[in-house]
């Protein structure tokens, strides 16, 4: 029986920790030592690091394949070459890798997992197998897993609406890191964050787990739960029914959401990255409603809301400071 959605994912991460440690360590014996132990512990683990590697590859970011392969039981795992540094050029390649891994993990990881993702301001509509309907907001994935008991969806980034097909006999979930929205049949929203998870019903009721114990009383229509990732907290909130995944008609009208979340929802509609140098902007509280189909100039009236600025580095870099 192969493994489930939910381990594959676990392997896939390791793989892609591995990658990282080792593109930012390279000639670390002790490392490479324990990387060859786990590579031997399973073929799912060879699979899972030959996936990225092969991924990775086509996002431009390493070769397909170096001169020379390293052996493992019944297959070769390319590996990408590398080259001698000394001193500060080895500490300054080292961060650079760094960086541009860390940034650009999330995309991996997306293209390694997702059955169903969205680019830069692209919204797009998806019919699962048993006639439900996911909406998905720019910049976001999904892997589906459905079986004779259940139907699964796993929110990787973003937010998406769900439409759900009734069908008292499979329950329907969508997981969003540690919390979980469980329904048989209603329309409702999940949103993911850096920082949160957002549910909201627009119609029927949903219950919302963390970690399999239920955080509140079933949400019904005009319900929403913001659950703060760090913390741990729970707010509920009431909201129109009309305003739920407002984002499908190219607006983001926010109740008391902070800034950062606002900014990390309009970088999904905008090239490039967004940084906010300031990060006590990113606590404040913001009720408002933003033009999606003018990314650039809602990130300004955003920002200009706190007193801050937008610099455009470059039209791929845009910086959000006080001024």
């Amino acid at each position: 029986m192969g493994a489930s959605a939910r381990e594959q994912g676990d392997e896939i991460e390791r793989a892609m920790e591995w990658l990282l440690r080792r593109e930012t360590e390279p000639g670390n014996a002790s490392l490479e030592r324990d990387f060859q132990r786990w590579l031997a512990q399973s073929e799912a683990n060879r699979d899972a690091y030959a996936s990225v590697l092969a991924t990775w590859a086509e996002l431009g970011k390493l070769p397909a394949a170096s001169p020379a392969g390293e052996q493992t039981t019944g297959r070769v795992v390319p590996l990408p070459v590398r080259k001698p540094h000394r001193g500060r050029w080895f500490a300054a390649a080292a961060v650079a890798v760094a960086c541009v891994l860390f940034v650009a993990f999330p995309v991996l990881q997306k293209h390694l997992l997702a059955d169903y993702t969205t680019g830069v301001a692209e919204l797009r509509e998806v019919v699962l197998p048993d006639g439900s309907v996911v909406d998905l907001d720019a910049g976001s994935a999904i892997a589906v897993d459905y079986g004779e008991g259940d139907r699964r969806i796993t929110l990787l980034s973003g937010q998406a609406f769900f439409r759900v097909t009734r069908d008292t006999q499979r329950p329907f979930s969508v997981l969003a890191g540690d919390v979980s929205v469980v329904v048989t049949g209603t329309s409702f929203e999940v949103g993911k964050t850096a920082s949160t998870v957002d549910v909201a019903v627009q119609s029927g009721s949903v219950e919302v787990l963390r970690n399999g114990k239920r955080l509140s009383d079933a949400l019904t229509m005009g319900d929403r739960l913001v659950l703060d990732r760090n913390d741990k907290s729970v707010r509920p909130e009431r909201t129109a029914p009309e305003s739920i995944a407002s984002w499908r008609s190219r607006r983001l009208v926010v109740v008391d959401s902070s800034f950062g979340d606002i900014v990390e929802t309009l970088g999904r509609h905008l090239p490039g990255a967004l940084v906010v140098a300031d990060r006590s902007l990113n606590r404040q509280a913001i009720t408002g409603v933003f033009d999606l189909t003018q990314p650039v100039d809602a990130l300004r009236t955003l920002a200009a809301s706190q007193k801050a600025t937008v610099t455009e580095v470059t039209p791929y870099l845009l910086i959000v400071s006080r001024r």
